[in-house]
């Protein structure tokens, strides 16, 4: 074990030389007010297309303003001098940049989606910047009380001075994941513009429909040709996530017959349906909902209630971080099942359990973490390694073969009107890329 940590402390000594060496900011002459104005004109562009998915459609992508932004990247991609640029039928991304040094290094890929969530509009979104941050209530919309301050969001103190884009109330802004589609396509721009700067091949990728979990599940890995993947979609500064939950979705199914007038009920063949699903949603421990679990401990949620006739059909999730957890959440839905079976013995009660995506800790090649490590501690950033309470499109591609773990981009409050994108952190995220260009560069390609 000495050996080994040896050995990884002399790599990390050597990658941190070499970066001094071949410093990419001092080959570049880096302006940070220049990326900054950069980011943020991107950022309020990009938010006014209505890019929201829909989680009832059937194709992919699921919406047209996805294709319309998509159409919109594929051109800035070329103007930027990206190769091999295309759109496919699903509205996925896809782009090159050369590499600039003779060295052999592996094939890397940044990777954001392009659509927003399903919880509020993204129909004419206004952004605004509120620039240099003092403090206190940042004011979204007085009319409507919309306003973020430091109880609703106590990660603003480590804001101050920061530039804040929020929208103007009625939709969320977008930032999710509109702030990672404007830091790759800054990257873009910047190597376009500094071609002394070395590095290897690079692809590029914008996703739809990573909201409702069906759009990067279209991107063909073999094709797309990487060897190494960040999707660029995280919050705080610093933030690399390195493992999410496993999902899994549930359908329960409760039939009686209630076409018994009720006043004759009792001898009869009544049965509630509509009562077999309360009781098995009451029967599901409270230990084991969302409100009540927080870290690495996973949930049991019950989203989808609908009652036809004399069937009614309940529709939830199961998040957990180990197989160990999740076989004792299932264990807990197959208990209220088998429960409301023996309490409501003239109805039928059906269980069914789909996958969704898994953890995708145990793909990702230490490599990777290391090397964004260093970037971030290069740039003068603490990296904090984080365990995603939810999932990411680095989780399906991990598992087809692209491992993927997940870099800040300064996306705050997502999924709601108070929802707002930190243009510092941002720019932070512009340098973390930047040198995890040049440290992968470094590598040899096996």
């Amino acid at each position: 074990m000495k050996k080994l940590l040896a050995a990884a402390f002399c790599c990390t000594l050597t990658l941190g030389v070499s970066a001094q060496v071949t410093d990419w900011k001092i080959a570049t002459k880096y302006d940070k007010k220049s990326a900054k104005e950069q980011l943020t004109k991107r950022f309020t562009h990009y938010v006014t297309f209505d890019t929201q998915s829909d989680p009832l459609a059937t194709k992919v992508p699921s919406t047209p303003g996805q294709v319309r932004l998509a159409k919109e990247l594929a051109k800035e991609l070329k103007k930027y001098g990206a190769k091999n640029v295309q759109v496919s039928a699903n509205a996925i991304v896809t782009a090159e940049i050369p590499a600039t040094s003779n060295k052999p290094a592996p094939t890397v890929a940044f990777i954001a989606h392009m659509d927003t969530a399903r919880e509020v509009s993204g129909k004419n979104v206004k952004p605004q910047t509120h620039k240099d941050y003092k403090g206190g209530d940042i004011v979204i919309n007085a009319q409507h009380n919309i306003v973020i301050n430091a109880q609703n969001s106590p990660q603003l103190a480590q804001a101050i001075g920061h530039d804040i884009i929020t929208a103007s109330g009625g939709t969320l802004l977008g930032a999710d994941d509109k702030t990672g589609v404007s830091i790759i396509m800054t990257m873009v721009q910047y190597l376009y513009d500094h071609p002394q700067m070395q590095h290897g091949p690079i692809k590029i990728a914008f996703t739809p429909d990573e909201e409702v979990g069906t759009g990067v599940d279209k991107l063909d890995v073999a094709k797309f040709g990487a060897d190494y993947a960040y999707t660029v979609d995280g919050g705080a500064l610093g933030e690399l996530t390195n493992e999410t939950f496993t999902g899994k979705a549930f359908k329960a199914v409760f039939t009686g017959n209630r076409a018994v007038h009720p006043g004759f009920a009792m001898n009869s063949p009544f049965e509630d349906n509509v009562l077999m699903a309360s009781d098995f949603h009451t029967l599901l421990p409270r230990q084991s909902r969302p409100e009540t679990t927080s870290g690495h401990r996973g949930y049991i949620y019950l989203d989808i209630f609908q009652t036809q006739g004399d069937t009614t059909t309940v529709e939830g999730i199961l998040r957990a971080f180990s197989d160990e957890e999740m076989n004792a959440l299932l264990a807990q839905l197959n208990q209220a099942l088998r429960t409301v079976k023996a309490m409501h013995n003239k109805g039928t009660a059906t269980l069914e359990v789909t996958d969704e995506y898994r953890n995708f800790n145990e793909k990702l090649p230490p490599l990777m973490i290391s090397l964004a490590q260093n970037a971030m501690t290069q740039e003068g950033i603490k990296p904090v390694l984080h365990a995603a309470r939810g999932g990411t499109d680095g989780s399906i591609l991990s598992f087809k073969g692209l491992p993927a773990p997940d870099l800040f981009s300064g996306q705050f409050n997502v999924h709601s009107e108070r929802e707002y994108a930190d243009v510092d952190v941002m720019e932070a995220s512009l340098r973390t890329v930047l040198r995890l260009i040049s440290l992968w560069g470094m590598q040899s390609k096996n």
